[in-house]
């Protein structure tokens, strides 16, 4: 049976999914993200439909939008209030482009109420610098309207749209997935059409119009649930079926300096002070997973599967390999889980964000069974 696992492991995921996916894990970029072909390749082996899934560390949404489209119901989290955002607005989209145009409508006359109140001085320089300052102050008034109003979807696609080197992005030139200005690469004599004012309202619609392109029938009356709170410590109302997620893997990533533009859109002032929580360090990162699977023997139910993806990267602390470190974990220190199949890929470098230079250049697919008594059903 492991080796049938395997194989399937091997052949479900083969290749990008960009063209094929729905546009709705397009929504914003997210480093680190997990692809979605093998998001839905886990969740189709290790649930089956109506089965409650849990991502405890849903980052970009990835599996939590995989899973309820393939009619499992879905309880998601993640502590950064970016990934929240992108996991809620996947998981509670609206059901049609015209009803999110006739949103843009209402709330962007609302929100240019607020323009001549936007004191830009009190905005840090830091900030000031990505944009022209008419965009700062539409973009800064409709994203304090989207929260007040709770229409994540649409603020999602405004984080989507927030910063490129592309007219059809909001801020100066500048680089897509992490935000540093290109302004030597693009000098405003030879591209002027890069510093000129962007209408928010025109690209947020065009964003939201490409994010609704290509959206499979949803169910709405599938259950879901997206929660903040830090992953060792959520205990779900309901014993779950399965978990299936992809931790923060000992700084190999920073999550929080890497958006930390979209952040501070969101209301996060300090992204150092949340980096030391959703980017954890090796030693961090290990104490993480022995809470969690503590707290994962009594949220799974018994027999249930906890499937990991984690990025294969050497522990200053235990000078050992992380797959190995994690199934230590859960086989021996906290107990009670079983290492049923695992399987390891080379990622490409097209797919790293950080190319050619050092990180994981490969990932592990863990799978446990969770044998403890304290997972059965109650």
């Amino acid at each position: 049976m492991e080796r049938d696992t395997r194989r399937a492991l091997i052949c479900d995921w083969a290749g990008s999914a960009l063209k094929s996916e729905s546009t709705l894990h397009q929504l914003s970029p997210y480093i680190g993200k997990i692809k979605s072909s093998m998001a839905s390749s886990l969740v189709s082996q290790f649930t089956k439909k109506g089965d409650l899934v849990y991502d405890p560390f849903s980052g970009s949404g990835t599996v939590a939008l995989e899973a309820w489209l393939a009619g499992r119901r879905v309880v998601a989290n993640d502590f950064s209030p970016y990934a929240n955002l992108l996991t809620s607005a996947k998981l509670f989209p609206y059901r049609s482009t015209a009803d999110a145009l006739g949103d843009i409508e209402v709330l962007s006359s609302e929100a240019s109420a607020l323009h001549e109140c936007q004191d830009l001085r009190r905005i840090p320089i830091w900030v000031r610098s990505f944009f022209d300052p008419d965009n700062l102050r539409e973009a800064a008034s409709l994203a304090v309207v989207l929260k007040k109003k709770r229409r994540l979807f649409l603020l999602a696609c405004l984080m989507g749209i927030l910063h490129h080197q592309r007219p059809g992005f909001l801020s100066l030139p500048s680089s897509h997935t992490v935000p540093y200005l290109r302004v030597k690469k693009f000098p405003r004599a030879q591209f002027p059409d890069l510093y000129e004012y962007r209408s928010v309202r025109d690209r947020l619609e065009a964003k939201v119009r490409r994010a609704l392109e290509r959206v499979p029938e949803l169910n709405f009356r599938v259950s879901r649930a997206c929660f903040s709170k830090r992953a060792e410590t959520l205990v779900p109302s309901q014993k779950v079926d399965a978990i299936v997620t992809s931790p923060p893997y000992m700084r190999q990533l920073d999550y929080a300096r890497d958006n930390r533009l979209r952040l501070w859109f969101l209301g996060v002032n300090n992204w150092k002070s949340l980096d030391n929580t959703i980017s954890p360090n090796a030693a961090a990162f290990l104490r993480l997973m022995r809470r969690c699977f503590t707290t994962w023997k009594t949220v799974l139910r018994a027999s249930g599967h906890c499937v990991l993806v984690i990025g294969n990267a050497c522990s200053r602390v235990d000078k050992d390999d992380l797959p190995q470190l994690v199934t230590h974990i859960a086989e021996t220190e906290v107990g009670g889980f079983s290492l049923i199949c695992d399987y390891t890929e080379t990622i490409p470098n097209a797919r790293r964000v950080r190319r050619g230079i050092r990180g994981s250049t490969s990932e592990t697919v863990l799978v446990f069974r969770n044998g403890t008594r304290f997972g059965s059903v109650t």
